[in-house]
């Protein structure tokens, strides 16, 4: 056994995709919603026996590396250590590729970076005044270490010296974004981040990425945050703002909060609120509504601005629409930021995320509010804000719910609203996590194999009524093919063991004969045998139905061609096989 295999043995596909996934038991299988695309009915199987999974929706399937490959963005190599982890396996040493080489390092620089920054803040006097803005912030030191906050000291070249120092090459230092190029000089840096307060922003197993840096001078004239450039492992538009944290939280309540900035997302950890993430922007991208809709079902949206007027806001909101997600609003009333909000009032913070409201419902009131809705004018202004968000909204019996309400408020006719919205209605590109959905029946070929593989015992009667050519599928005939040769022979007695004995290449395909759904009723082994046996006999007669068609076709052409005694014997053929359909049919 290789230490791919050994690795996946330690582990349960079915206990690791429920961390991301509820499942329920449907058969023999496990099945839920989609995580990589938006469904509202369950097309998503994981087969606790085969230990593998496949969505019939989308199409997105394989083995337990295949899935945390898929869902956390994550290479082969990543996957193999966490899960090596969970299973207490001991990796040997394998060479990475000059990419992953390039990652190593770059992980390796910022993970010493943030210790350096962590330990200037909480130990060092250099870094008092950092310490003093965050008890003026009314940040508590546990909650600032939590968060892995630290302080970039004000020098030019502190940060690259300490690195450096350490053992990490300029590239390397240079390819982290600590440090930036002077003009004209070559080979010569100077840090980024000086005398700021630095926020490590890190993927949801808590690997720094990159960080932010804010001012904590009044009056600085320099921007007040700034972050790291793009890298190999950074990106701005990928990252969460407090994920490592949250995570957990976000899945055991599914929902989260959304908030803008660091310090709202500080705060409100701080004030019990623990399922909170930061967008920095509320321009949210693909990426981050991806990590969103395979983490949780829906998103409370707090931000600063009024995201009823931003642009930016009501795209992310279609898109996570589009995701899967519900979307709510939390109102900040009379107060600036969520920040501050917690800070005056946090009793009342907290009753105002539990009492976030619908954004459609929101958007409506918003509208209301501003425009007269009894004026003409007024019904005008409020038709051209919420007509277009509505024409957005994905699910069908959602957007009638507010095409009703929409025409209420108006006080118009709902067809009126409906044309209204239709003409409105338009595609948008939906985030990565949205996936063109295919479905298709399964045959009865398929279905018979997948209920004849199920259970423990072999049944060899069916062997003798359905031959191989029996099947129309390529795949199939070479599968039945080949467990007949298997299952005839004596010492074979489980359906495990025949299928241990498959050639590899059959592997893929009876993966996704065991994910197929099959109703309880016929699993078990009574109704499972009565099962096989209309189905074996459905598919024989279809068989003697395209030998008599093929028949058919050749009598004619030998008809046209003047062969009398080719056209006597095929007709004889197709009588015989007509004979034999007769009698099957009758015996059913």
């Amino acid at each position: 056994m290789d230490q791919v295999e050994e690795v996946k043995s330690k582990v349960d596909i079915v206990e690791v995709i429920s961390t991301y996934v509820p499942l329920k038991r449907a058969g023999r299988n496990m099945s839920g919603l989609c995580p990589f695309h938006g469904e509202k009915t369950p097309s998503f199987m994981v087969s606790p026996e085969r230990q593998v999974f496949k969505c019939f929706g989308c199409g997105e399937g394989g083995d337990v590396i295949a899935f945390l490959e898929k869902i956390e963005g994550w290479d082969f190599r990543e996957v193999l250590e966490e899960l090596a982890k969970r299973g207490g396996v001991k990796l040997k040493a394998f060479a990475p590729t000059e990419g992953g080489r390039q990652k190593e390092k770059i992980l390796a620089v910022n993970a010493l970076a943030g210790k350096f920054y962590s330990y200037l803040l909480n130990k060092h006097k250099i870094a008092e005044p950092a310490r003093k803005y965050l008890e003026k912030r009314e940040i508590k030191p546990e909650i600032w270490k939590k968060f892995g906050l630290g302080y970039a000291p004000d020098s030019w070249e502190k940060t690259y010296s300490f690195l450096a120092k350490r053992g990490f090459s300029v590239s390397d230092i240079a390819a982290s974004g600590l440090v930036v190029a002077r003009e004209g000089r070559e080979k010569s840096f100077y840090d980024r981040f000086r005398g700021r307060l630095i926020f490590p922003l890190s993927d949801a197993r808590g690997q720094i990425l990159g960080f932010s840096g804010r001012t904590i001078v009044e009056g600085d004239h320099g921007p007040k945050y700034v972050n790291s450039p793009e890298t190999v492992v950074f990106n701005k538009g990928s990252v969460l703002f407090g994920l490592d944290l949250a995570r957990e939280y976000i899945r055991q309540k599914q929902e989260a909060l959304l908030v803008e900035g660091e310090f709202d997302a500080i705060s409100a950890y701080q004030a019990g609120i623990t399922n909170v993430v930061a967008s920095k922007g509320t321009a949210l991208t693909d990426k981050q509504i991806a990590i969103l809709a395979r983490t949780c079902e829906s998103v409370a949206l707090c931000f600063d601005e009024d995201i009823a007027g931003d642009r930016a806001s009501r795209r992310g909101i279609e898109l996570m629409d589009a995701a899967g997600l519900v979307v709510k609003v939390v109102r900040t009333g009379e107060f600036k930021d969520p920040d501050e909000f917690i800070k005056k009032d946090p009793i009342g913070f907290a009753k105002a995320v539990v009492g976030a409201e619908n954004v459609y419902d929101f958007f409506m009131e918003s509208a209301v509010s501003r425009f007269d809705s009894t004026t003409a004018e007024g019904k005008k202004k409020i038709g051209e804000e919420v007509l277009p968000v509505i024409s957005k909204i994905s699910d069908d019996m959602v957007r009638a719910h507010y095409i009703s309400k929409l025409s209420k408020v108006l006080e118009l006719d709902v067809s009126l609203i409906s044309e209204a919205v239709a003409k409105r209605s338009g595609s948008i590109a939906a985030p990565a996590v949205v996936a063109k959905g295919i479905e298709g029946k399964v045959d009865m070929e398929k279905y018979f194999l997948a209920l004849y593989l199920t259970g423990d015992k072999v049944f060899r009667d069916f062997f003798e009524d359905l031959n191989d050519k029996d099947l129309a599928g390529e795949m199939e005939r070479e599968l039945w093919s080949g467990l007949r040769v298997i299952i005839n022979n004596p010492k074979v007695g489980t359906i495990a063991q025949a299928v241990s004995l498959l050639p590899d290449k059959f592997k893929p395909y009876v993966d996704n004969l065991f994910l197929l759904s099959l109703g309880e009723e016929v699993l078990e082994e009574e109704n499972r045998i009565l099962e096989l046996s209309r189905i074996a006999k459905r598919i024989r007669e279809k068989s003697l139905k395209r030998q008599m068609s093929k028949i058919s076709n050749r009598i004619k052409e030998s008809e046209l061609a003047g062969r009398q005694k080719d056209t006597e014997e095929l007709t004889f053929k197709f009588k015989e096989i007509a004979q034999t359909l007769k009698g099957e049919k009758s015996a059913s």
